[in-house]
Order: C-alpha cells, then structure tokens, then sequence
C-alpha cells in the first residue's frame, strides 16, 4: 500500500482586521466594475466595452467642436448637434447596449460557476450581493455619460462670451438637469438588463435577448397606442421601455418630446418616470426573491 503523507502547509487562521459587512460590500462593487470593464483580464475583454465608452467622448468632443468653429455659442440655437437634451438622444441606444453587456456579465458568471456560496460566507445577505452589484452597473453606466456631458459643460464655459467662470457658475442649473437625466436612463436602462440577467444562465443570449425585446417592443408598444389613442390600447404605450428614459429627459430639460410612446398616447412626463421606477422595483424584487434561494 501506498503511505500517507501529511504536509504542514503553514495554515493559519485570519488574525488581521475584520472589516465587516461595508467592506464586503465595497469589495464587491469593485470586483463588478473590474469586471465590467474587463480591468485584470485579457485584452479581448476590454476592447468592447471601452469602445463604448470612447463614442461618447468623441461625440461630446464633436458638439464642443462645432461650438468652437461656428465662434458662438447659444445653449438653445438649432443646430445639427444642439446641446446637453440632444447628446443623450444620441447616445442613448449606446447606453442601452453597453447594459445590455455589463447587466448579464454582473450576475451570471457568479451563479452558472457556483461561487455564490462563497459571497454568503462572508458577512453580506442576497440583498448587500444585489445591492453591490447594481451600484456597479450603475456607476459604470453613469460614468459612461457624466464624462463626456461634463467635458461638455466645461467646453460650452471655457467658449461662453461672458468667460469661464460666470458661465460655469451661471449655467449650474444644468449640471442638476444632467445629472438627474443621466440617472433616468441609468435605472431606465440598466433595471431591465440586470431583470433578464437574473434568470438567464449564459451572457451572449442574455444580452440578445434584451436588445432583442428593447428595440421591437418599443415600435409595437408605439404602433398598437397609435392605432388606439383613445382605446384601452394606448395603455401599449407604456411598454415601450426604450422611450420612457427620453420622456424623462424631455421633461427635466423643459423641452417638447418628439414622437415619443407614452407622450402620443396622451400620457404626462410622470407616467414614464413611473413606469421607470416600477420596472427597478420589480427587478429588485423578483432578484432578491431569486438570489435568497441561491445563496
């Protein structure tokens, strides 16, 4: 028979500090936003995402241009960019794609790898996980619009007339509008990428799946409320999820909506904020219901 061998490994227990729930929690939203931005990982894993992340850059680069080359510049003039309200227009299909990447790459690889169990033994509850975990989704995706919107608002100051620092401290309101707009398509986006990553078990379904139902879903909600704007149908109107973020922008910049769902269907700016609100309430629900059985 072959001996046994034992091998002191020099095994010691943990005599540092124990920094509790905070921390377990604070290292889990750094681990998400590592992952979501393939930060330690191969190269292949950050080209994607921090591709998406320069679009916006270069297109807030682009407005600042434009103002810069047309040697004025006037927050409300027409023009073929226009200011904060237009920028989000156009970049808000990136928004939604960029968390239809991260909302699956947050939650699936812990749950089809089976490490959950391994966050449960430290001192956090399926509610601190999600909790970690969404604060990563959302701090990645509103840093994917604060950047470019901030490097807006110092360039619209630094080529105002009045100077620098009067436009800077004139113009504070929009930092508020900003930051409250980006909040909007941050849950109005990322609740329902991280609703389908809670039940779905591989990631490049899951965010097909979700872009997949985003984009259709808006034109049919739009399209069934069309045909019945005064009918039980123009309640259609508040599944297209995809508009809501623009209703609420729309309305936080004072700016009339165009061809938007829930305005055509008679709707006020509120009901989409609503909508926006009781999809993250049910995603967080129907998450933590989930993840309690799971860890």
């Amino acid at each position: 028979m072959t001996e046994g061998v034992v091998y002191d490994l020099g095994y010691a227990p943990h005599d540092g500090p124990r920094l509790g729930r905070s921390a377990a929690i604070r290292a889990t939203i750094g681990d998400g936003l590592r992952r979501v931005l393939g930060l330690r990982r191969r190269a292949r894993k950050k080209v994607f995402p921090w591709a998406l992340l320069a679009i916006p850059v270069i297109l807030a680069v682009v407005f600042v241009g434009q103002a810069f080359f047309l040697g004025e510049f006037n927050p409300d003039a027409e023009s073929p960019y226009g200011g904060y309200p237009e920028f989000f227009g156009l970049v808000g299909t990136i928004v939604m794609i960029f968390a239809a990447l991260a909302g699956p790459e947050l939650l699936i690889p812990d749950r089809v790898e089976g490490v959950l169990a391994l966050y449960s033994s430290r001192p956090m509850r399926a509610n601190d996980y999600l909790l970690a975990r969404g604060a990563a989704l959302g701090g990645v995706v509103g840093f994917f619009l604060l950047v470019p919107l901030l490097l807006m608002y110092v360039g619209f100051a630094a080529l105002d007339a009045d100077g620098f620092v009067s436009a800077a401290i004139g113009n504070a309101d929009d930092l508020v509008q900003i930051v409250l707009a980006t909040a909007a398509y941050v849950v109005g986006y990322g609740a329902p990428a991280l609703l389908v990553a809670v039940f779905a078990k591989r990631m490049a379904p899951a965010s097909a799946a979700y872009v997949g139902v985003m984009i259709p879903l808006n034109f049919v909600a739009r399209d069934v409320a069309n045909a019945s704007s005064d009918g039980v149908g123009r309640f259609a109107a508040l599944l297209a999820v995809f508009d809501h973020p623009h209703v609420v922008r729309d309305w936080i910049f004072d700016r009339a909506g165009n061809d938007l769902a829930v305005l055509n269907a008679g709707f006020d700016e509120w009901v989409a904020l609503a909508v926006i609100l009781v999809v993250a309430a049910v995603t967080g629900f129907v998450a933590v219901r989930r993840y309690r059985r799971e860890m």
